[in-house]
C-alpha cells in the first residue's frame, strides 16, 4: 500500500527543523566558546597588567638602594654604579640626573631673554621657525611676549578638536610642550633626551650631551670632545678641572659663563622602569630626590607617571 505524501512531508518539515535548530545551537555554541575565550584573554591581559604594573612600583624601593651607593658624594659621573643600566629577569631600571638635561621652567624664566634665545635656537638647529616657536613656548608658560603673536596662539589653540588654552605657568612635564604651536610635530623622544622641568638650573657637566653643551657654549668648538674624553674616563669631580682639559682662560668670559651653569653634582634624577611579566610591559618614570652628603635623609619620590602599556602581539 503506498505511503501517504503528507507523511513524507511532515517528516522532511522536521528533519529541516532539527537541523534548523542544530545549526542555531552549533552556532549559539561557537559563540559561546568565542565570548568565554575572549573573557579568558582579557582576565589574563588585566592580571598580567596588574603584576608588571606592581613589579615596575617594587622597583622604586631598589632605585632608593641604588641611588644610596654612592662612592662619590661630592660629585655624580658615569663611573658611579646608579649610571649603569639595572637589568634583571623582566625588569630594567635607568637612571638619568635631571640636570643631564635643560631645564625648561628655569630657562624660560631667566631675565636674559637674549641668552634664552640663544640657547634654544641653537638646539633646534637651521630650518625651524626658532624665533615663533620659542615665542610660542613663552606664551604658554605665562611670560610676557608679543601680544600678536598671543592672539594668533589663542586663536590655534582655540580651532583645535577638542580647544584648549594655554598653560600660562610652568610646566608640569616636558612632554606638555607637544600642545604648544609650532612644536607639535617635534619627536617626543628628542623632547625628554632635551628638556626636563624637575631639578637644578645648572647642568651636570658630567652627563650633558654634546648636543646640549654646544648649545649653551658654541665657543667650545672642539674642545667639546675633549671635555666628553676626561668625562668618560675620569669624571669631572670640580668644574674648575675644565680649564686644563678644555684650555680655557680663567679669566675668560667662557669660563665665567660656564662656572655659573655647570656643576659636577645632581640632586634629582629620572628613574625609568621597564616591567615586563606574561607578554604584558609597563613603563613608568619616576623621579627623586636624593639629600647631598652634608644633609641627613633618605631619597624622596618627586613625581611618577605611566608611560605605556603594551602587550605581546600574540596574547
Amino acid at each position: 500500500m503506498p505511503r501517504n505524501n503528507s507523511d513524507r512531508n511532515s517528516r522532511g518539515v522536521v528533519l529541516v527543523i532539527v537541523l534548523v535548530l542544530f545549526m542555531a545551537l552549533s552556532s549559539l555554541t561557537l559563540m559561546t566558546i568565542e565570548v568565554s575565550s575572549r573573557g579568558a584573554v582579557e582576565a589574563s591581559r588585566m592580571r598580567s597588567e596588574y603584576e608588571a604594573g606592581f613589579k615596575a612600583e617594587e622597583a622604586l624601593y631598589l632605585i632608593y638602594d641604588i641611588l644610596k651607593d654612592d662612592k662619590t658624594p661630592f660629585s655624580d659621573t658615569p663611573r658611579e654604579k646608579w649610571a649603569d643600566k639595572f637589568i634583571d629577569e623582566g625588569l630594567e631600571i635607568e637612571i638619568v640626573p635631571c640636570n643631564a638635561r635643560i631645564n625648561l621652567n628655569d630657562i624660560l624664566g631667566r631675565a636674559n631673554t637674549k641668552r634664552t634665545f640663544n640657547i634654544l635656537s641653537n638646539i633646534l638647529g637651521a630650518g625651524l621657525d626658532t624665533k615663533t616657536m620659542i615665542g610660542s613656548l613663552g606664551v604658554w608658560a605665562g611670560m610676557k611676549v608679543d601680544p600678536k603673536l598671543e592672539k594668533i596662539d589663542n586663536f590655534y589653540y582655540a580651532s583645535q578638536n577638542p580647544a584648549y588654552t594655554p598653560r600660562g605657568a610652568k610646566l608640569k612635564i616636558p612632554e606638555e610642550i607637544l600642545l604648544v604651536r609650532g612644536w607639535e610635530d617635534v619627536e617626543k623622544d628628542w623632547i625628554n633626551e632635551t628638556f626636563t622641568v624637575w631639578g637644578s638650573p645648572k647642568l651636570n657637566i658630567n652627563f650633558v650631551s654634546p648636543e646640549i653643551l654646544a648649545a649653551y657654549f658654541p665657543d667650545l668648538g672642539k674642545n667639546v670632545n675633549r671635555i666628553l674624553h676626561w668625562r668618560r674616563t675620569r669624571g669631572f669631580t670640580d668644574i674648575s678641572q675644565v680649564l686644563s682639559v678644555a684650555g680655557l682662560d680663567s679669566s675668560s668670559t667662557l669660563y665665567k659663563t660656564m662656572m655659573n651653569e655647570l656643576e659636577v653634582r645632581s640632586s634629582s634624577f629620572e628613574a625609568r622602569v621597564t616591567a615586563s611579566v606574561g607578554g604584558c610591559t609597563v613603563v613608568k618614570r619616576y623621579i627623586i630626590s636624593r639629600p647631598s652628603a652634608l644633609e641627613i635623609g633618605e631619597p624622596q619620590l618627586v613625581y611618577q607617571n605611566d608611560i605605556s602599556v603594551t602587550f605581546a602581539e600574540n596574547q
